[in-house]
């Protein structure tokens, strides 16, 4: 049985990879935590072979726990949370856990990444997004990395498409139409199944021929907004539609109770001086749908090579219909994202992170 560390193992991404890994019997999971009490955490900490550590870090990581963890694992996997972190944070939080993580003897490391879409784009200032430049600059580093003795991957993934549960839930109106109001124009979402994501990380540790120094983006499908509704339609058999949703009016109904609105900076839970933070919700959300905007057909800015991704789970789930019909989609609200600890000071019986 190998030792696998988790940075980042009880949010929506990590628990659903520590589920994964902990069924397999073949590994046993280390997954850092700020409260093993929290919601999130009772989630996983029953099922076998999961050992929680409570991290005590008030900012960022906890460095000391992590190395001792590191020290006992045979692999590790990264997944900072630059919603809680900030975009700057995150940069020196994934270079710092690589360091520890080589120094520590671990054999093989995962970072869970996503496109550097300012670099592929010339550097638009209208594709800036910061939680995706924050984790693209720590993969660019990495590329400046030995492949020996710790082996590295980087798996690019893009919005789950569980978040059609929540934050991109259809809207039924009193006609009894579901509508998904989006403002994806005639773009299309690299959207990623989380069951699918968690079983590509022990294909990388079991594949190391294959996958030692791999930039691996991954995607279920890239989806449209007419496609969204089509398969809704196909699987419950309910009318729907898609509405291009103006940019702003979806950020202002989505993200304007948090607690500056939509002008409340990322990164707040953690950096309390704003004036040290980049970006608000507003602004980095506005662009990310504009990533979206220009990446249709698997032929704009974000892509993927489906090709590659069926050599590598044959089974993987396809098309936002075949999740639909898996998962018995019925457009009732969930929560998935574990949001709290992005947007307020840090709780220690409630954080996600």
């Amino acid at each position: 049985m190998k030792t696998i560390v988790i940075v980042g193992g009880t949010g929506a991404q990590g628990s659903a990879i520590v589920k994964h890994l902990s069924s397999t019997g073949a590994y046993k999971v280390l997954a850092l935590t700020r409260s093993t009490t929290s919601a999130a955490a009772q989630e996983i900490v029953n099922l076998p072979n999961v050992e929680l550590i409570e991290s005590t870090a008030t900012f960022g990581y906890d460095a000391d726990a992590f190395y001792k963890a590191a020290q006992r694992s045979d692999y590790a996997l990264i997944n900072t949370d630059g919603f809680a972190l900030g975009e700057q944070a995150e940069t020196y939080w994934g270079i710092r856990l690589f360091e520890l993580s080589a120094r520590a003897g671990v054999k093989h490391l995962i970072w869970s990444g996503l496109d550097y879409n300012g670099k592929k784009a010339g550097f638009d200032p209208d594709l800036y997004v910061g939680h995706y430049e924050g984790k693209a600059r720590v993969t660019e580093w990495m590329r400046s990395q030995p492949t020996s003795p710790m082996a590295w991957t980087v798996i690019n993934s893009g919005p789950y498409i569980e978040m059609l549960w929540e934050f991109l839930l259809p809207q039924k109106g009193d006609d009894e139409v579901y509508r998904f109001r989006l403002p994806i124009g005639q773009g299309a979402v690299p959207f990623i199944h989380l069951d699918d994501f968690a079983r590509y990380v022990p294909w990388v540790f079991t594949h190391p021929s294959e996958s030692n120094g791999l930039i691996l983006g991954i995607a279920t499908a890239h989806v449209s907004g007419p496609e969204l509704a089509r398969a809704f339609t196909a699987v419950t058999g309910k009318k729907a539609e898609y509405v291009d949703l103006p940019t702003t009016e979806f950020i202002q109904e989505r993200l304007g109770n948090l607690p500056k609105g939509v002008d409340t900076k990322v990164g707040i839970a953690s950096v309390k001086d704003e004036n040290a933070l980049l970006m608000t919700f507003g602004e980095n959300f506005t662009n990310w749908w504009n990533l979206y905007k220009e990446s249709a057909d698997n032929k704009g800015l974000i892509q993927r090579d489906y090709a590659l991704l069926d050599h590598i789970l044959p089974d993987r789930v396809k098309s936002a219909e075949e999740w639909m019909r898996k998962v018995d989609y019925n457009a009732e609200k969930r929560e998935i994202i574990k949001t709290r600890a992005r947007i307020a000071p840090a709780d220690k019986n409630q954080s996600g992170v």
